[in-house]
């Protein structure tokens, strides 16, 4: 199951997919923290970005369903 979620750049986990800078991007790779204020991603299929760690993004992610037992 997919969930669409408004994140901060921060909170990128491998397997997101978002868009940025026109293109759609699958991140590789959780956010790692640099310089200060910013974090760096890697994407699945090569190439990176540096981005501000408070950059809103939309993601889809992949979640599994929990099934409560009765």
């Amino acid at each position: 199951m997919n969930a669409e979620l408004n994140i901060t750049a921060r909170q990128i986990r491998p397997g997101d997919v978002f868009i940025l800078h026109g293109h759609e991007r699958t991140a590789d790779a959780p956010a790692w923290p640099v310089r200060g204020d910013h974090v760096h991603l890697t994407f699945v299929g090569g190439g990176d970005a540096t981005i501000h760690r408070d950059r809103p993004l939309t993601v889809t992610r992949v979640v599994k369903d929990s099934q409560c037992s009765a």
